[in-house]
């Protein structure tokens, strides 16, 4: 993981590399997760609607891989919309573990 996550006491940090998909680093190592292979519609809210996926799964107590693999569905569906706000379907809805 990198050293400015120890000193600023981070669990965790991604890399988003947009359609290239985004790499998470953690205590336990790091890990690559592809981004979805989409017709963009429009990618305001994306950086945000990936942040409120990853975070609503690792709250709901799901590993990092799960919650990087949410966060980015959850990114290409609003990516896949215009504007920053689709409704999401309820197959994107974290329930706690």
């Amino acid at each position: 993981m990198p050293s400015d996550a120890h000193r600023y006491s981070l669990r965790a940090v991604i890399l988003t590399r947009g359609a290239d998909g985004c790499s998470i680093y953690h205590e336990k190592g790091s890990v690559f997760h592809p981004s979805a292979c989409i017709k963009v519609a429009d990618t305001v809210g994306a950086g945000d609607s990936f942040t409120a996926g990853f975070v609503s799964a690792l709250l709901a107590g799901r590993s990092h891989l799960e919650a990087v693999a949410l966060a980015t569905r959850v990114a290409a569906f609003v990516c896949s919309h215009h504007g920053a706000m689709p409704t999401l379907p309820s197959e994107y809805r974290v329930v706690e573990a």
